[in-house]
């Protein structure tokens, strides 16, 4: 297979793989541990990049059955979330539970587009109760296989919509990398803020750039969202940023004041950047 080392730099090396980590591939593909980190070790972004143009999908049903048929996500997630270049989100992470502990009322979560469930796995051990959504796939699976040999519990929701469709209200939503994957971005945050109680968290991430490394980052979403744009969609949605990758869904004023920024934007081209309130 022909393709280019863009990920080989020291950032996506996973040097901060688990014993348990490797224990779970290990046990869930058959290979040998040492297999197991050869093969994190020698993944190459390329090769999701080549398979997602091979099949070339553009519907939304496409789209879904190009990622319930492929393992390569089970190995591109498992190195990217050992890396050290995904530091900020474990900060965000970190954050919600220094922060907005499980015991203190923010216990279930929602995580939407939680592939190998590295992020679950992790808030599962702080107390929270998660429900863990994506469309079955290699990767899902190996989510719930995780969570089982681990001795953890989760509940585990398999979509069948490239939009959400969560079942009730949440404390805390996740959303890692999804948006940018999805023909109607805007459309999902819309469906996860209206689960999200007042005064709830989402920690998200939306990766709207593609320097042709990432085809599967839909081109139309990367124009109209990248850069400082989803920011401030996500401020026209009513959300408040608190730090980081965490948002906060304040009270009426608070969404007021955000949807007003917002419309100023759309007027003037003018960010307000900060506002009290």
């Amino acid at each position: 297979m022909n393709v280019d080392r863009i990920d080989a730099i020291p950032e996506h090396d996973p040097v901060l793989v688990t014993d348990d980590d490797l224990d779970d591939l290990s046990s869930f593909t058959g290979m040998s541990r040492s297999a197991c980190l050869d093969r994190l070790r020698g993944y190459c972004a390329g090769e999701l990049a080549e398979a997602w143009r091979r099949a070339h999908p553009v519907t939304s049903e496409a789209i879904l059955a190009f990622y319930q048929s492929t393992d390569l996500y089970i190995w591109a997630l498992m190195q990217w979330h050992a890396g050290t270049a995904r530091r900020a989100y474990r900060e965000a992470l970190e954050y919600v539970v220094e922060h907005y502990p499980a015991h203190a009322g923010w216990r279930l979560v929602y995580d939407f587009g939680s592939g190998v469930g590295t992020d679950a796995l992790f808030l599962s051990s702080h107390g929270y109760d998660v429900t863990l959504v994506d469309v079955d796939s290699p990767a899902f699976r190996f989510a719930r296989h995780r969570f089982k040999r681990r001795g953890q519990t989760a509940r585990f929701v398999e979509s069948i919509s490239t939009l959400p469709k969560p079942d009730g209200f949440y404390d805390v939503i996740v959303c890692f990398d999804v948006f940018e994957h999805l023909l109607d971005p805007l459309g999902a945050a819309k469906q996860l803020i209206a689960a999200l109680r007042g005064g709830g968290l989402i920690v998200q991430q939306g990766s709207f750039v593609d320097e042709g490394h990432h085809p599967c980052h839909l081109a139309r979403g990367v124009q109209r969202f990248g850069g400082l744009k989803w920011h401030i969609h996500l401020a026209g949605l009513g959300l408040r940023h608190l730090t980081g990758m965490v948002y906060c869904k304040g009270s009426p004023v608070q969404r007021f004041i955000q949807v007003g920024r917002y419309w100023l934007w759309r007027m003037t081209g003018f960010w307000l950047l900060r506002v009290s309130g």
